[in-house]
């Protein structure tokens, strides 16, 4: 048994057919979805710290209620930034685990009408394109054009998302918390450095 055979899922078993064509495109938009809510997260992140106080400042004055709570997570900076990382870290991880495999079983049956049935071959090879597919979605479309995009227009960005963005912090406000207190301990405890903000 060759190194490469070990290393492999033992469970693995290349698939010679395709899954039925609605099956495929509900595995594709839950893939597309992930990408898009690492995006999402991504883009809070980023427009948050470099909208500037003024800008929101000017808005408040005019009545923008979304300037308000923009403004009100600024003033909370690092507990919304813990918010934003867990979302990022868990869309990433899901992404990892589903869009890997399907991808993976996606690009298996072209072997099978190549005529190529080692399994270690095609075990190997399609894993190996499907990690390559899914680091380019999560890094292009996850990761650099959410962040070009908000650092470019911090305050459009932000108004656009500060709300979806409170959802998400008032539905995992106890992870969230648990998240930001354990940083602060970290910061201050090991560290010696004081939180940011918040």
């Amino acid at each position: 048994m060759s190194i490469l055979q070990l290393i492999l899922p033992l469970a693995d078993v290349p698939v010679t057919s395709w899954d039925p064509p609605m099956i495929i495109i509900g595995k594709l938009a839950v893939i597309a979805a992930l990408v898009g809510l690492n995006g999402f997260f991504v883009a809070c992140e980023f427009s948050i710290i470099k909208v500037r106080a003024s800008q929101l400042d000017t808005l408040v004055d005019e009545g923008d209620a979304r300037a308000r709570f923009a403004k009100y997570i600024r003033a909370h900076l690092d507990a919304y930034l813990s918010a934003t990382q867990l979302g990022v870290t868990v869309a990433s991880l899901a992404l990892g685990w589903v869009g890997e495999e399907f991808l993976a079983h996606l690009i298996e049956p072209f072997f099978a009408l190549a005529n190529i049935h080692s399994h270690a071959l095609v075990l190997s090879v399609s894993i190996t394109l499907a990690f390559v597919g899914i680091t380019f979605m999560h890094i292009v479309f996850g990761e650099l054009a959410p962040k070009y995009t908000a650092i470019g227009n911090p305050l459009r960005v932000s108004l656009r998302l500060v709300r979806p963005l409170g959802v998400f912090y008032f539905l995992f406000k106890p992870a969230i918390w648990i998240l930001h207190k354990s940083s602060n301990l970290l910061l201050l405890g090991l560290l010696r450095m004081k939180p940011v903000a918040g």
